[in-house]
């Protein structure tokens, strides 16, 4: 039991550390982003993000014990991600900066669910509806990132249009 405990209270550790590397990281890349959808998007993250964050703090309290964070490397380097291809607009850019914060998302859904599962078989019926919350709205936020970076880039179409008429 005493493992079993060690990577929940792990898990909980790193999401809660996701969340506050959002918090504080989103307001700087959304700063530097052309693209408006992005923009809002990125918005509606940060104030999810927020309120996720007190969501974890209060199975914290719960199980009686100080709120603190387990560094979250994935975390990093996706958010670095994000940060690197919305400031190279050449290369990734609006798609690519989304399609980094999805996959950190996907990463946050992954830490959610397990958080599910085990406060269930651990019956901790009083966090079960926070948890639940967080992943619809995680849901949510992979689905508007799905959108912005799988778009298609009009330029993209206009390239294949004029080689398609080049060849024939």
């Amino acid at each position: 039991m005493r493992k079993f405990e060690r990577v929940y209270m792990r898990t909980l550790r790193h999401i809660y550390d996701t969340e506050k590397q959002l918090v504080a990281s989103l307001s700087l890349i959304s700063g530097s982003v052309a693209d408006v959808r992005l923009t809002g998007t990125l918005g509606d993250i940060l104030r999810q993000s927020e309120e996720q964050t007190q969501r974890i703090e209060r199975i914290f309290s719960v199980l009686y014990l100080e709120p603190r964070t387990e560094a979250s490397w994935v975390t990093t380097a996706l958010l670095r991600d994000a940060w690197d291809a919305n400031a190279n607009r050449l290369e990734g850019g609006t798609q690519g900066c989304a399609a980094a914060l999805l996959a950190l998302k996907r990463y946050e859904i992954t830490l959610y669910e397990s958080l599910l599962r085990w406060s269930e078989q651990l019956q901790l019926d009083e966090v079960v509806p926070d948890i639940r919350r967080s992943i619809a709205e995680e849901l949510v936020q992979a689905s508007a990132l799905s959108d912005l970076a799988y778009a298609e880039d009009p330029n993209d179409l206009a390239i294949a249009h004029s080689e398609h008429a080049a060849l024939h």
